[in-house]
């Protein structure tokens, strides 16, 4: 499932039992870490295989909606390598 639709799912939900300031703060604390992890996913090149930091890399990615439009080589790179 998309990150976009599962997201959108979520506040749909959320957003109605929350208090409207609440509701206001949650969007913005929201927006801003996606929008801070794409950030940091745009300038942050893929980790080598078996890094420590490769799980953290693919949080970031996955929260920054990165995952299919990754605009650093290494990404497009490392799925189009076969497997070795």
């Amino acid at each position: 499932m998309d990150p976009t639709t599962i997201l959108t799912s979520a506040f749909n939900y959320v957003l109605p039992m929350l208090p409207a300031q609440w509701a206001a703060a949650a969007s913005v604390i929201g927006s801003f870490v996606v929008s801070s992890c794409a950030l940091a996913a745009y300038f942050w090149p893929r980790p080598k295989d078996g890094s420590k930091w490769l799980p953290v890399y693919q949080i970031v990615n996955g929260l920054g909606l990165n995952g299919k439009h990754a605009s650093n080589a290494d990404d497009k790179a490392a799925k189009a390598k076969p497997p070795t």
